[in-house]
């Protein structure tokens, strides 16, 4: 398979997310899944509009480089790889380099990569429970539609393939017409997503979930969530997850691969 290779700056560079798109065009536009953001420089997004951000990503904001100006302040890169909006294509990320300095606790250090590979869309729910407090319905493009068996996966219209699976909370407030287009501050979107807006004044009924309320209501019982934990141990599926997500290395010392569709992988799409 192809390679692209990202030189990051001697000084660092924050809040980047890389990503594989599949099904494009010649120019790497209109892709059936992965246009989840307007195209760069010109903007605009594909005819249909642009695809949910459930992507398999790495995330990493990168610290500065020995030598340069701004090392002593910003010496670390802290990065993570995350199913929270959902996933697409199974992957590995692997380091090289000074590894032994990476996800230090006490004197123990030490990264050993993340292994995604296992991700199969086959597993995607097609009956994910979403109803909570009452609430087992939603007004969805002026129907009322149940909310006790969702589907979440993404399909190709042309083919018919799996090309994508949406968490609960992306489900329910995604616009459409992939999503359900729920305010997430509102029940039971607000026990799918646990957002935090105001943590010193937060309880459900102003649209805000701390995490401990999060990681005891309906989100960690999904069927979204425990195929995540499952197929892909250590990675986030889902606001405040208890899971290992976020890592830190020494910036400058240490190298990244995410490969899409390692050897051994399920496969991509799902027929």
């Amino acid at each position: 398979g192809g390679y692209v290779d990202y030189v990051i700056p001697a000084t660092g560079l924050s809040g980047t997310r890389f990503w594989a798109k599949y099904g494009c065009d010649a120019n790497g536009k209109n892709c059936k899944i992965g246009d989840q953001m307007q195209y760069y420089p010109e903007g605009g997004c594909p005819a249909g509009g642009c695809t949910p951000p459930v992507d398999s990503l790495f995330e990493a904001t990168w610290g500065c480089k020995p030598g340069s100006a701004c090392h002593a302040k910003n010496p670390t890169t802290w990065f993570d790889t995350s199913q929270v909006d959902g996933w697409t294509i199974p992957y590995r990320l692997t380091a090289n380099g000074a590894t032994n300095g990476c996800d230090c606790v006490g004197t123990k250090c030490g990264f050993s990569g993340v292994d995604a590979s296992r991700l199969d869309l086959a597993r995607c729910p097609t009956n994910e429970n979403m109803a909570y407090g009452g609430i087992a319905s939603a007004m969805v493009a002026g129907k009322q539609t149940s909310l006790s068996s969702v589907d979440l996966r993404i399909i190709d219209p042309k083919t018919n393939s799996i090309i994508g699976c949406m968490s609960p909370c992306k489900k329910i407030n995604w616009g459409l017409p992939f999503g359900m287009a729920q305010n997430e501050g509102t029940k039971p979107a607000l026990w799918m997503c646990c957002p935090t807006p105001d943590p010193k004044n937060c309880n459900a009924n102003n649209g805000c979930i701390l995490p401990t309320e999060c990681r005891n209501g309906p989100i960690e019982q999904t069927k979204f969530v425990n195929a995540v934990h499952d197929m892909a141990p250590g990675i986030y599926s889902y606001s405040y997850d208890d899971g290992v997500g976020l890592h830190a290395c020494p910036a400058g010392t240490v190298t990244y691969t995410m490969e899409y569709c390692p050897p051994g992988s399920s496969q991509f799409p799902h027929p």
